[in-house]
């Protein structure tokens, strides 16, 4: 499934800002649109002292399956009932992560449904069990809007399994997928890389379909239209926007984490404007985990990866 990249990808990309206050515990993640609900208890989860190889869960987008590795390397095998549409641009994320907070019942103001059992990932996307809306009425879509979705009883058996520091790798390849790149002092720089995870950090916190107002004769649109103006045409009208919402630091920060999430060590990112610090074993792994997972980026473009 792996593509080798040995040219540099010269299409623009967006430069976005992301929306969010500091909600948590140990870790402070970036509260976006879709998690400004009523948070009305995050569960403060215990520090294990066990490492990835004892305890940790793997998502397997390719058979919908979500697997509990224990101490005892047992593993528990979990049915999934839907993930993001792959292709779609709110196809579910894949990377290595551990969850910030977890919450036994959060309502999402993106969706207007209460997911029991939910469990942070990175931005606007979580494992959580059966969706419900506030008439009690069950969501019954094939698809979710980017989440994990488990049956309630399997999510909160995962919910209790998941502590701060428990590993979650989220693949369609192979638990090894997302290890730390070799080190290497070998650097090399890439706009094509810095704007590429500007969109991506973009479209995992931010909702697409927002509108965006003053964009050229004072005309709205929304996020997910703008896109391909941006990805075709370097649109910097959409980051002096964005860049107002709120500060770089808290953008780049989550570039960086995005970044470590794919296991790209060699890879920096500094500004949503300046070339990214990487290696081309960096460059090659983000480039077919876009191919892989993030098409949507490929197909709002004139340009191929």
């Amino acid at each position: 499934m792996r593509k080798n990249f040995r040219g540099y990808v010269s299409f623009i990309l967006p430069t976005f800002i992301l929306l969010g206050t500091s909600v948590g515990y140990i870790t402070y993640p970036i509260v976006t649109e879709a998690e400004k609900g009523n948070i009305s208890y995050v569960e403060e989860v215990e520090s294990p002292q066990k490492s990835m190889g004892d305890r940790y869960v793997i998502v397997r987008l390719d058979t919908n399956k979500l697997e509990l590795h224990d101490v005892k390397s047992t593993t528990t095998v979990l049915e999934l009932v839907s993930q993001g549409k792959p292709g779609s641009y709110y196809e579910t994320i894949a990377g290595t992560y551990t969850s910030d907070y977890k919450i036994p019942l959060h309502f999402s103001s993106m969706g207007h449904v209460y997911m029991p059992y939910s469990i942070h990932l990175f931005g606007n996307y979580f494992i959580h069990g059966i969706p419900y809306y506030p008439d009690g009425t069950k969501v019954s879509s094939t698809y979710s809007g980017g989440c994990i979705r488990l049956n309630d009883i399997d999510a909160k058996r995962v919910y209790d399994f998941i502590t701060s520091s428990t590993t979650i790798i989220i693949t369609r390849e192979s638990r090894d997928e997302f290890t730390p790149t070799t080190t290497s002092l070998n650097n090399i720089s890439s706009i094509s890389m810095t704007k590429l995870m500007t969109a991506i950090v973009s479209l995992e916190y931010l909702t697409q379909d927002n509108k965006i107002n003053n964009i050229g004769n004072n005309s709205s649109t929304t996020r997910l239209e703008l896109l391909p103006t941006i990805l075709n045409n370097n649109n910097t009208d959409a980051s002096i926007i964005y860049k107002g919402v709120l500060s770089d630091k808290t953008f780049i920060q989550a570039m960086n984490k995005r970044a470590l999430s794919l296991g790209l060590t060699n890879t920096t990112f500094t500004d949503v404007n300046t070339p990214a610090s990487t290696t081309e074993e960096d460059y090659n792994r983000f480039m077919s985990h876009i191919l892989t997972y993030k098409s949507y980026l490929v197909k709002a473009t004139n340009n191929s990866l």
